[in-house]
């Protein structure tokens, strides 16, 4: 292990990408005690997704009404007039870019301000996540790329990938898959770990819900699964959505089918619906659209035993 006042070569400092978070010292999406770095953009637009910030590329502001002073001096600041005023009311122009200056958010005098998204480069991502090497060494740990979609930025994660894995950093990719075959490809190829979101065998259903079809999804899976690297497909359990034991079924045994002699698939990991990131809806001035109960775990792990598919439930929750 290098020291810390080591210095590493930097070989990306022309790659860049946009995230929305680093969150340290996590204990799921991969093994050991991990960093994850969500990037932004994503072209689903699942009814349940609890990261509404990582659907766009660019910044977002998350506006806490509640903490508002309607004091003006964002207004004041604002380059892009992001922020304007309406009789004595702070208005919030959504359609308005932000300029990444975070002076509304450094001088809001009640923390009523959050800008959520950064352009970074590469390297200035490994540098942060290279401040925990110590623990992933003595945790069999790593970094994991999570979103969005990786594969909306296929560059700056194969770049980023390269750099942990010249470093001897375990690295995971986790991606629901709707992507080019060759985005996918120059994402996924250098990491060790494939974290593979499938939710639904039927098209239609797939289509109402996420926005998307899923037969690209399922073709990049196929795909995956005929190279070496390892991949845990996870699902995530949505009640009403997926969660009723036909549908459960018609899932598990398309992943069966797909699995079946393929040494480098690990299992499936069943990830169970939150509410969690419905907060940030409200934050973000937007509807969230599935407000339901608890999923049905149980029809997955029975099914998923029935046809002899390796199984847990996870940590990590669905959003």
């Amino acid at each position: 292990m290098r020291s810390s006042a080591e210095p590493r070569s930097g070989t990306s400092e022309q790659t860049y990408g946009w995230i929305s978070n680093i969150q340290r010292f996590s204990l799921h999406d991969g093994p050991g005690i991990r960093s994850i770095i969500f990037l932004k953009g994503c072209r689903m637009r699942c009814a349940w997704c609890a990261n509404p910030e990582g659907q766009t590329t660019g910044r977002d502001v998350f506006y806490h009404a509640d903490r508002c002073l309607h004091c003006g001096k964002c207004a004041d600041l604002c380059p892009t007039r992001l922020h304007g005023m309406d009789h004595s009311v702070h208005v919030l122009e959504r359609d308005r870019r932000c300029a990444g200056c975070r002076l509304c958010e450094a001088r809001c005098p009640a923390a009523a301000l959050n800008i959520v998204g950064e352009h970074v480069s590469a390297d200035t991502a490994f540098e942060r996540v290279m401040a925990d090497e110590v623990w992933f060494r003595q945790s069999g740990g790593g970094v994991t790329l999570s979103g969005g979609e990786v594969a909306m930025q296929p560059e700056f994660a194969r770049v980023l990938v390269e750099r942990l894995k010249a470093e001897d950093i375990h690295t995971a990719i986790e991606t629901a898959g709707y992507a080019s075959w060759h985005a996918i490809h120059q994402a996924t190829s250098g990491c060790d770990l494939i974290l593979y979101d499938l939710k639904s065998a039927e098209d239609a259903l797939h289509v109402r819900y996420t926005g998307v079809s899923n037969k690209t999804i399922v073709r990049n899976l196929a795909r995956l699964l005929q190279g070496g690297q390892q991949i845990i497909i996870r699902i995530p359990v949505i009640p009403y959505f997926n969660d009723a034991p036909d549908r459960a079924d018609k899932l598990l045994s398309l992943i069966s089918a797909l699995t079946k002699g393929r040494e480098n698939f690990q299992g499936v990991e069943l990830l169970p619906y939150h509410r969690f990131g419905t907060g940030k809806y409200k934050l973000l001035n937007r509807e969230y659209g599935w407000n339901t109960g608890t999923a049905n775990v149980d029809n997955f792990l029975s099914i998923a035993h029935h046809y002899r598919l390796p199984v847990k439930v996870s940590g990590t929750l669905a959003g």
